[in-house]
């Protein structure tokens, strides 16, 4: 340790750059950990929220829910305990009633319809209804994302889904509530299914349970060629999902090994400059365990300052970031990535230990 110390100290512009160069680098992994895991986030908030065990699907749907379109023979089969509901997904365009609504923007959406008394109504999913009230009146009422909110939306706004000229009232906002990173809108069921979005009629997509199903209910899902999944399953088969969350992963993978034998590179070279100091050191008894210890803590430290004001940066960046960008601080990704990091650093400065054994004292020193 004293070692290491000494000669940071001693030629601090030389192990400054490395630092620098680290912390380019861990910032960069830093920042798409956030945006991966925040895009991810906005994939699967609204499901999260469920607290489901099981979600059911036809088998024709290829496992997709807005393929899904339950009869209601099967709706019935896969509803006969408590702690199950059906819900309907709709994707829909949110557009201002009148003209004089200016300043709502036109927003994209996906529509829920849900029975307004179970668990999967707007005031009983994450925290609830954050402005405004749930929904009273269902033939007239909606519950939005607050996302929307940003487009200019208020509680009172009067707006239609798509095509259809019915008009439905904003009475509350939810917070966190995102499906395919789309902002969701929580309908009544039966209200949506008597003012369908589109010319198309509204079916059930899906039946959500909290509890799951016993085997013989599961196989009498199978005989009304019902599909079950568990959340996490039903998660990956959202359009991009798994193939976003590889791809990220991928690139800060890649990033952690290479600033790793960057460094480890940069430690070889400068263990190649100061050969004949290690030759002295030597010569005066110190063993080569002590010199190589010392290399790996030199290295590691290097590593950790580099990694902190990599994080700092992120942490900095994620202040000003604009609300719009899916980014979300996640503190165990940071410290996987922070151990790896410093694993594959000390690995990677473990580089220069033949270098080092194999000085001759009086050879460096001449």
């Amino acid at each position: 340790m004293f070692l290491a110390l000494r000669e940071i100290r001693h030629q601090r512009g030389r192990f400054a750059l490395i630092v620098a160069v680290i912390a380019l680098i861990a910032y960069l992994a830093f920042f798409l950990a956030s945006l991966a895991t925040g895009l991810a986030h906005s994939y699967r908030s609204a499901i999260d929220d469920w607290d489901a065990t099981s979600v059911a699907l036809t088998d024709d749907s290829n496992e997709s829910v807005t393929a899904s379109r339950l009869s209601k023979d099967q709706v019935e089969v896969a509803t006969t305990d408590n702690d199950v509901e059906p819900l309907v997904v709709s994707g829909v365009v949110l557009k201002a009633a009148d003209s004089s609504q200016s300043g709502r923007a036109k927003v994209s959406a996906f529509a829920f319809g849900i029975d307004r008394s179970g668990f999967l109504a707007p005031d009983k999913v994450g925290g609830g209804i954050t402005e405004g009230r749930s929904i009273e009146h269902p033939d007239s009422e909606i519950v939005v994302d607050d996302t929307v909110a940003r487009e200019g939306w208020q509680v009172g706004d009067k707006l239609q889904l798509n095509s259809n000229s019915h008009t439905w009232t904003i009475v509350g906002f939810t917070h966190d509530q995102t499906f395919q990173a789309t902002p969701v809108i929580f309908v009544d069921e039966k209200a949506l299914a008597k003012e369908p979005p589109t010319d198309a009629p509204v079916a059930v997509n899906a039946v959500v349970s909290r509890i799951g199903w016993s085997p013989s209910q599961a196989r009498d899902l199978g005989k009304a060629e019902l599909t079950t999944l568990s959340s996490d399953d039903f998660v990956k088969t959202l359009a991009g999902y798994d193939a976003q969350v590889l791809t990220f992963g991928l690139m800060i993978g890649a990033l952690v090994i290479i600033v790793s034998f960057a460094l480890g590179i940069f430690v070889y070279v400068l263990t190649l400059q100061k050969r004949a100091a290690l030759g002295i050191l030597k010569a005066r008894g110190v063993p080569t365990s002590c010199l190589v210890r010392s290399g790996a803590i030199q290295t590691l430290l290097l590593a950790l300052v580099g990694l902190a004001v990599g994080l700092a940066l992120t942490l900095l960046t994620g202040t000003v970031l604009p609300d719009k960008v899916p980014f979300q601080f996640t503190w165990w990704l940071y410290g996987i990535t922070t151990a790896v990091f410093a694993l594959f650093s000390v690995i990677g400065g473990l580089l220069s230990v033949k270098v080092i054994s194999g000085i001759d004292p009086v050879e460096a020193i001449s």
